[in-house]
């Protein structure tokens, strides 16, 4: 992993973080499918700017369609439909937890659908992550918080489908698009993905009810940054270090939403984020089979 890698990997870390506190934002106002679907367009419509200027991915898109069309389903409409269900009962905090469970999902697929191997170092790197998210939401599971309760084991569910997705996508995007550029990749999956979600946002769209500029900010901002911005980020990851590697920045994330949490929501942070969070770095420091003498010596 260069440092280059490395520098992409946190500042992605940073902008999916971002994506939770804008899901508890937004979701209220606009409603689950209206803000997973207004969230897809808008980054879609970014990522149409690439389009046009470029011949290059144009080509690579219209080459490519139909796997960019499953990426697209798999990697942004299905998740951000299931995020935001369960981002209505469920906290910022607990989302990113849930999200830190792509990685162990797509070293999974990886080895057993791709026949991609893991080293022993990668597999206890990305035990040691999942260890520390349990303890990151320890007080969550055995405190008996509103947040696990058995009204919110659905929308908890749903979120781990939407990790899923996360996975699959990725695995797909490694093993059938790695010709492809990263912005195409984003580009062909986003504009295919906002296609199919224009008639969800058309419908479901809360006509007559008077959405504030906090929530317009929220759901054009996971949709230019969270979204299209990040998810070029993520190709290029992808295809530079492979899904498993690339997807553990999830277990960075629940790091970024415990600080934003206690920054812009006033949230505790208490000895089990603390923990929680040296122990996952920790593990992606393995995972990603980091060197600080290699880092320091480039």
């Amino acid at each position: 992993m260069t440092n280059r890698d490395l520098i992409i990997f946190i500042t992605l870390s940073f902008m999916w973080s971002l994506s939770f506190i804008f899901y508890r934002v937004g979701v209220p106002e606009f409603g689950s499918l209206t803000f997973a679907s207004l969230r897809v367009i808008f980054a879609g419509l970014v990522m149409l700017i690439f389009v046009l200027i470029s011949k290059k991915n144009r080509e690579g898109i219209r080459e490519n369609w139909k796997v960019l069309a499953l990426v697209g389903l798999f990697s942004a409409a299905v998740p951000f439909i299931l995020f935001s269900f369960s981002a209505r009962s469920v906290n910022a905090g607990v989302l990113a937890v849930l999200n830190a469970s792509v990685p162990m999902l797509s070293g999974f697929i990886a080895s057993t659908f791709f026949k991609d191997r893991l080293s022993k170092k990668q597999i206890l790197g990305l035990i040691i992550g999942v260890i520390g998210v349990v303890i990151l939401m320890s007080e969550s599971l055995f405190g008996g918080q509103d947040s696990t309760s058995g009204s919110s084991l659905l929308p908890m569910g749903y979120g781990l489908l939407a990790c899923v997705g996360y996975a699959l996508g990725a695995n797909i995007t490694r093993n059938y698009l790695n010709d492809v550029s990263p912005v195409a990749i984003t580009a062909g999956s986003l504009i295919i993905a906002s296609v199919i979600m224009l008639p969800v946002a058309i419908y479901e769209f809360p006509y007559g009810k008077s959405i504030s500029a906090q929530a317009w900010v929220s759901v054009i901002c996971i949709g230019v940054f969270s979204t299209a911005i990040a998810l070029i980020f993520m190709n290029q990851l992808i295809k530079s270090i492979g899904p498993m590697r690339a997807t553990s920045i999830t277990l960075v994330i629940p790091i970024f939403a415990i600080i934003l949490g206690y920054l812009l929501l006033g949230e505790a942070l208490d000895t089990p984020a603390i923990i929680g969070s040296v122990v996952i770095l920790f593990g992606t420091y393995l995972s990603l089979e980091l060197s600080v003498t290699r880092m320091i010596k480039s």
